[in-house]
């Protein structure tokens, strides 16, 4: 667990002289014991500012004879949980963005684009399916998964079915009887489409 107190009040932005550190010690992860030493050709003080983040540890001194490293060795350091986590998130982040959907060959499928506080309510909607009385429209998940944020505005391109149109239309209908009409108006003003009582 880090400690609190290394976070307040500093910059916490890496370089990318931290981020080639991380992933050295991440190849280090998958040879033997995963320690680095001094041959890895990275400063200790730049591994000691990372485990001041938590997001790797220095070798204890009574466990540096037992690496492996030679007698003279002054340091070792591994990664730990939260630095495996940062590389991985750290790659998501900056990976290139979806490219925008071609248009699905089913013309049963149709192209609506919502802003992101109506995919909140949507997913929030798919969530609850395997509880509901009247469960989303089959495929909906799917649909919400593969939806790409490239649309003027921020907004997600999404295709659906009539059925999946349908179940976004009761989905925004649930939002209104909790207190938000804004996405069932935005829908039907939009798209045409509205939630019909059984």
């Amino acid at each position: 667990m880090v400690n609190e107190r290394v976070w307040e009040g500093r910059e916490l932005r890496l370089r990318s002289e931290h981020w080639e550190a991380l992933r050295v010690l991440a190849a280090g992860e998958a040879v033997g014991h995963g320690w680095v030493g001094p041959r890895c050709g990275i400063s200790a003080a730049v591994f000691r500012g990372l485990a001041g983040l938590g997001l790797c540890e220095m070798a204890p001194p009574e466990v540096l004879p037992t690496l492996g490293f030679g007698r003279q060795v002054g340091w070792a350091v591994r990664l730990t949980a939260d630095g495996h986590d940062a590389l991985l998130y750290e790659a998501d982040r900056n990976a290139a963005p979806p490219q925008r959907p071609e248009r699905p060959a089913d013309p049963a499928l149709r192209q609506v684009t919502l802003p992101s506080a109506d995919m909140m309510v949507l997913r929030r909607y798919v969530t609850l399916w395997a509880r509901l009385r009247c469960p989303p429209a089959e495929g909906l998940e799917q649909a919400l998964r593969d939806a790409v944020q490239g649309a003027p505005g921020g907004r997600y391109e999404v295709w659906l079915t009539e059925r999946q149109m349908a179940s976004v239309a009761r989905a925004f209908f649930l939002e209104r009887v909790s207190g938000a009409g804004a996405p069932a108006n935005r829908f039907g003003r939009e798209c045409g489409a509205a939630h019909h009582r059984a």
